[in-house]
This record gives C-alpha cells, sequence and structure tokens, in this order.
C-alpha cells in the first residue's frame, strides 16, 4: 500500500499508532501538565456545592480527569513531572527538595522500621525462651509422675 504525502503529512500530525475513534466508547485527548498527550473515556461525574447552611450554591456535570491534573489542551509552558510523588511542580529546584525529602522519610521509616522488628525480635526470643523453660519444667513433672507410678507397681 502507497501512501500519499498528503496522507502521510495527516499521519505526522495525528501521531503514529493514534486514530480516530473507530467504535466503543469515545475517547477525548487530554494533556499532563509536563506536555504528555493521553486518550481516555471522558469520567463524568455530578456534583453538588453546598453552602455552610446546607443550601445548594452549584450543581452540575464535570469530568473528573480534570482531578488528576490533566488539562483540555496543551500547555504553554510544562511543568516539569516529579518522580518522588508523582506529580508536577512549578519548578525544577521544588522537584529536586520533594525527592530529597521522599529519600529522607524513607530513611526514617525504614530505622523506625528495624527498631520496631527489633523490639518484636527481642520480645519473640523472650517468649520462646519462657515457653522452652516451661516445657522444660512439663517434662520434668511428667518424668516424676512416671516413675512414682513405676514405684507403685
Amino acid at each position: 500500500m502507497t501512501v500519499t504525502t498528503q496522507q502521510e503529512e495527516v499521519i505526522k500530525k495525528s501521531g503514529y499508532g493514534i486514530s480516530g475513534d473507530i467504535g466503543g466508547i469515545g475517547r477525548q485527548t487530554y494533556y499532563t501538565p509536563d506536555g504528555r498527550r493521553i486518550r481516555a473515556i471522558p469520567n463524568m461525574r455530578d456534583y453538588i456545592m453546598k453552602d455552610k447552611d446546607g443550601k445548594v450554591i452549584e450543581s452540575g456535570t464535570r469530568d473528573a480527569n480534570y482531578d488528576r491534573g490533566w488539562l483540555p489542551i496543551m500547555p504553554k509552558d510544562p511543568k516539569p513531572h516529579c518522580d518522588g510523588c508523582d506529580n508536577w511542580h512549578d519548578t525544577e529546584e521544588e522537584v529536586k527538595t520533594c525527592i530529597t525529602k521522599k529519600n529522607s522519610d524513607a530513611k526514617r521509616w525504614e530505622k523506625w522500621a528495624k527498631e520496631k522488628q527489633k523490639g518484636e525480635a527481642f520480645e519473640q526470643g523472650k517468649e520462646m525462651e519462657s515457653m522452652r523453660v516451661e516445657m522444660l519444667e512439663l517434662k520434668g513433672m511428667v518424668h516424676e509422675l512416671t516413675q512414682a507410678l513405676k514405684e507403685k507397681k
């Protein structure tokens, strides 16, 4: 199959492997704040906003995909994506700070978990020792009982 130059331009514009809707639930194009393109099914939800007295101020339908941070148009100035929190920040410095904070939190958590594990292991060791002592005492009692029964015969 040959492709004309006009068809080739259309393919390049839309992107390789991205076709239009060919059946099923329609998809919409969204953009992430860092500029990636996403084709997803709109996640429509009903909403109601109330004031402090409980009176309905506003109600309607919204697309919950926008709650994920997705945008309807390509952003003019893309934000950097953070691998630390899987979110977007305004500057690269904020991304570095977030990753550093995540790493320090992980180290603190790991330290706490190791201390807790040591404490639990120590407690388990004490329990095992007390059970061992009780078992030896029971064996001694059983031995005494069997000796007493042998003497009676």
